[in-house]
């Protein structure tokens, strides 16, 4: 989710560096114990939206506990993506690569304080809002929820099943018998994000180490970038990408565009941003150096050949992508990019347990869009005691509104007479223009603060 800004997280640039909160374990010989027997509000995902929620709840004088997937070599409470872009570009302001190039540090160097400024940012938001849990008295599992079944014994009551080692295991060898427990809840709230949406064009790339990097990268595994880029190519025409255009361009690499789109007002329509904004925002991408090749898209790679013919010289960039006609899919005039680094962000995928159900939504009696989206009501309610918010529930799937879904089907549970019945395309006319033009929009939710961790670990 693209926006995600943070007051608390750029006080930490002058403050010692904190270290993300560390989870209480339970140990394996012993049953977890459940702070209670049942909760107002069971949320399952650790981003700004389910923190956001729970932090509201718990404000209105309910029960909550908030289940987060957040894989144990990653920062906490940091969200899959808009927080780490907001970091890299405020990074990106803050370091100047052309004076450190010209003072003579190699890009080595350079990525290394770029990375610990980043790092930084990440820390000191991810324990803001663990702080903010705690202070709320929200307790949080960190493991991976499903919605469970009726069990028989429950008056209406909904069921999580939460895993503590599903997903744990990264080295392709057998998954670890499974660690469960059981949360029951009057209410849940499924605020399981998105995931992005990979291109097959260049599939292959994004496992490929090339000239000893990854080189390829999505909105979400973009964090694990390692180097400093001279040269990236950006595929897609949205949000994300034009704000990771931006950030490449401050930190000194060519930037070419690759969209599908004859302009981009075309591509940031579906989120209600208006054609003007769109177009002063291209003209200042064109202004900052930023190539856009319009009716295009990738349509191969290669590995650059160790030698250019003439001469005999290594070329100076390791890839090479193919660019055709998005309509026709011929060259139609369209010449090879060479670069460092192939972004994609062509869209995100609502995480809602794919064909196997493992959210347990169908299950629940929820219903799903043939694109994945969770459907909603006005009151964003998916099933009998099931809510949902942000990326899950489809478009706009932005930081700004998945906050106010949020705080809205909070209000839907435990306050209904302030509840407004909106639609999705209301949603979607809400977005801010700032949210593309790079001004920030701060919200307490956003930088909400070391939790006590109840979890298996």
């Amino acid at each position: 989710m693209p926006v995600l800004i943070l007051i608390g997280a750029l006080a930490a640039l002058r403050a010692p560096l904190l270290r993300p909160a560390m989870s209480h374990s339970v140990g394996r010989s012993r049953p977890l114990t459940m702070l209670r027997e049942e909760y107002d509000l069971i949320i399952l995902g650790g981003g700004p939206v389910g923190v956001t929620a729970a932090v509201r709840a718990a404000a209105l004088g309910h029960s909550a506990i908030l289940v987060d997937a957040t894989p144990r070599t990653q920062f906490q409470f940091t969200g899959p993506t808009g927080l780490f872009s907001k970091a890299l570009r405020d990074a990106a302001l803050r370091i100047d690569v052309g004076v450190l190039r010209s003072m003579g540090l190699g890009d080595a160097a350079i990525w290394s304080q770029v990375r610990e400024l980043i790092d930084s940012i990440l820390m000191k938001a991810g324990s803001n809002n663990a702080r903010a849990l705690a202070q709320s008295r929200v307790p949080h599992l960190r493991g991976v929820a499903s919605l469970a079944p009726p069990d028989g014994t429950s008056d209406g009551s909904v069921l999580v099943d939460v895993c503590f080692t599903c997903g744990t295991s990264d080295r392709g060898d057998a998954s670890p018998p499974a660690r469960t427990t059981r949360v029951r809840g009057r209410q849940a709230l499924v605020a399981t994000g998105s995931s992005a949406v990979r291109l097959d064009a260049v599939a292959e790339l994004y496992r490929q180490s090339v000239a000893g990097h990854i080189r390829c990268f999505d909105s979400d595994s973009i964090k694990a970038l390692a180097f400093l880029p001279r040269s990236a190519v950006i595929v897609g025409g949205g949000i994300i990408a034009v704000e990771f255009a931006r950030i490449f361009a401050a930190l000194g690499a060519r930037v070419t565009m690759v969209v599908r789109a004859s302009d981009l007002a075309s591509s940031l329509r579906r989120v209600g941003i208006d054609a003007a904004v769109a177009f002063a925002l291209q003209g200042e991408l064109q202004a900052a150096g930023v190539r856009i090749l319009f009716d295009s898209q990738i349509s191969g790679w290669e590995v650059a050949p160790p030698k250019i013919a003439v001469g005999g010289r290594r070329p100076a960039l390791p890839l090479r992508v193919d660019v055709v006609h998005s309509t026709t899919g011929r060259a139609a005039g369209r010449r090879p990019l060479d670069a460092d680094l192939v972004f994609t962000a062509t869209g995100r995928r609502a995480n809602t347990g794919g064909v196997n159900d493992e959210v347990g939504l169908r299950a629940a009696g929820a219903r799903l869009a043939k694109n994945g989206d969770l459907i909603v009501d006005a009151c964003l309610r998916a099933a009998e005691g099931v809510y949902a918010a942000g990326d899950v529930i489809g478009s706009p799937q932005l930081a700004s509104t998945g906050l106010a879904q949020a705080e809205s089907a909070i209000n839907a549970m435990f306050q209904p007479q302030l509840a407004v019945p909106a639609t999705l395309r209301n949603w979607g006319a809400a977005v801010p223009a700032q949210a593309i033009t790079g001004a920030e929009t701060v919200t307490d939710a956003e930088t909400v603060t070391d939790a006590e961790t109840v979890t298996d670990a």
